[in-house]
């Protein structure tokens, strides 16, 4: 029988990210010291060279695989840390497949500058794309059809989710190069397979610290997580949790070890799962923390704000499997909106 697991290194690769969390911990402080302890941690992942992990080593990166990047998106969701690195990975993978000689590669691999990726269907009239997971210093990268660019960023928009800003897109274009189709279909499965792994690590995120206060809350002389209707809650979401981990984890394996356009439906299916589980499992953590939930100082709104984010990126559930449904079928596909 075929035991399929993680290996050592991948096991070991989610722990140390995890660790990195755990000592520049963003999530409990939103004043100056998130900022500094997310300029720290942004410093350790480039030290750690995660930042260039989906650059191949001819490139001068890590060489690392879809699995591993989504195994590093998913424990940074865990703590909704605020260091920009869903963007910059997309954004390093991008470059690598529109820029086959890597001369536009220098400024991502430098480390200082979180770079973000845009896509066609996140545009909108009088902005050329919506940049997410960014900082200001950062370079905008984009993709209209099949065509990718570099652009600067403008002014800050409104965004529901307080760890990732969203930034406007402004000034001319500079073409980086066309990707071929095969690059492109490669490049759309690890965008959402990555948009899936931030859904699930948000997701555990939740779950772990709901199910942490229901142990040390009481209610009637006892812990409120002893009660048959929070155990049973509980459980329920984790169940949901490990069934969206396991999706996101093929379809993550898929994006390199399978063909573009069959890897691509690997990932829609896994977008549209963890798109509804991971809301559901959030606002369910809101009902396990109770009246404490729905209070500003309760980390769950900022488990919700970024799941219902990430639900929206390249489409949600409906967009997902309407465009499955649609190739099953041989119909035109609808934009994402």
């Amino acid at each position: 029988m075929t035991r399929v697991a993680l290996s050592e290194e991948e096991v070991m690769l989610a722990a140390t990210t995890a660790q990195l969390v755990i000592e520049h911990p963003t999530l409990v402080d939103p004043g100056p010291k998130r900022v500094a302890l997310e300029t720290k941690l942004w410093g350790s992942l480039v030290d750690c060279g995660l930042v260039a992990l989906l650059v191949p080593q001819g490139y001068g990166g890590e060489g690392g695989t879809a699995l591993d990047a989504a195994l590093v998106v998913e424990q940074l969701a865990r703590g909704v840390a605020a260091a920009p690195y869903l963007g910059t990975a997309l954004a390093t993978a991008l470059v690598v497949a529109a820029d086959p000689d890597g001369t536009e590669l220098g400024d991502l691999l430098a480390g200082q500058k979180g770079s973000v990726v845009l896509d066609q269907s996140l545009t909108r009239p009088g902005v050329v794309g919506i940049a997410v997971d960014a900082r200001s210093d950062s370079l905008a990268i984009g993709i209209d059809g099949d065509t990718a660019f570099t652009s600067e960023l403008g002014d800050s928009l409104q965004s529901i989710d307080s760890s990732r800003p969203l930034l406007s897109v402004i000034g001319s274009r500079k073409r980086l190069g066309t990707i071929p189709p095969d690059g492109l279909l490669k490049w759309r499965a690890l965008a959402l397979t990555l948009l899936s792994a931030d859904i699930v690590g948000t997701a555990a995120g939740a779950l772990e610290g709901c199910v942490a206060h229901a142990r040390s809350r009481e209610q009637f002389g006892r812990p409120v997580g002893s009660f048959q209707a929070v155990q049973h809650l509980c459980a329920d979401q984790l169940v949901g949790v490990e069934g969206c981990r396991s999706i996101m984890w093929h379809a993550a394996w898929a994006v390199d070890a399978l063909e573009p356009a069959e890897s691509l439906i690997l990932a829609q299916v896994a977008k549209a799962h963890c798109s509804e589980v991971g809301q559901t499992v959030c606002e369910a953590a809101i009902q396990v923390w109770g009246g404490m939930g729905m209070t500003w100082d309760c980390p769950a709104h900022r488990f919700l704000r970024r799941v219902v984010l990430d639900r929206q990126l390249l489409g949600d559930e409906r967009v997902q499997l309407t465009t499955i449904a649609d190739a099953r079928l041989e119909r035109p596909s609808p934009q994402a909106n």
